[in-house]
């Protein structure tokens, strides 16, 4: 399995967030930047572990937003085997 990581501390506004999600995740440039596009994306990756480290700072700055974008995470490793989602608060 491929390992994505995730690093919260530079997830601190909503468009960094989207632009480190683009680089690590590999989307296309023309990625819409919503949750909705990022489920759709991420349903296509196969054989990932998406390793999110600093959840916690993400959350914070983030706050409800950034809850959203870890629900969608979560949605996806509930979902099927071939994706799995570890996370760490630091």
């Amino acid at each position: 399995m491929r390992i994505i990581k995730l690093d919260g501390r530079k997830m601190d506004t909503r468009q960094a967030a989207w632009a480190h999600m683009k680089d690590a995740l590999g989307l296309p440039e023309y990625f819409g930047n919503n949750l909705d596009a990022l489920s759709d994306n991420l349903g296509e990756m196969r054989d990932v572990i998406i390793q999110f480290s600093y959840v916690n700072a993400a959350l914070n700055a983030l706050g409800s937003y950034g809850a959203g974008i870890l629900q969608v995470l979560r949605d996806q490793a509930d979902s099927r085997a071939d994706f799995v989602l570890k996370t760490s608060a630091n």
